[in-house]
């Protein structure tokens, strides 16, 4: 059941709750900081985020390259249940949420 404190976009469900992400029925084990990621792009899916953007969202302040890393692990842990990328980047302009999730 779907909390208050639940964030969702198509298959894929944030419980803030238990810290836990579910993709297509799967737990996505991820790590804190890519958990913050997530769950800052889950609240804005309609609108790319700069990695300005996501380090205020998160309350800390990653460099690209580790945003990048990240986003990488994401994306990586994600294709193991999806077979697709889980955040898209447009250069110069931000990360958002797949829209074919």
């Amino acid at each position: 059941m779907i909390t208050v404190t639940d964030l969702k976009y198509k298959h894929l469900l944030i419980s803030e709750n238990e810290n836990l992400i579910i993709l297509l029925g799967y737990k996505l084990n991820l790590t804190k900081t890519e958990y913050l990621i997530l769950k800052a792009l889950i609240k804005n899916p309609s609108t790319p985020l700069s990695a300005e953007d996501i380090s205020e969202e998160i309350c800390f302040i990653l460099s690209k390259e580790n945003l990048c890393y990240h986003i990488s692990n994401i994306n990586h842990k994600a294709k193991t249940i999806s077979n697709r990328l889980l955040v898209k980047n447009i250069a110069k302009i931000g990360y958002f949420l797949n829209e074919e999730m």
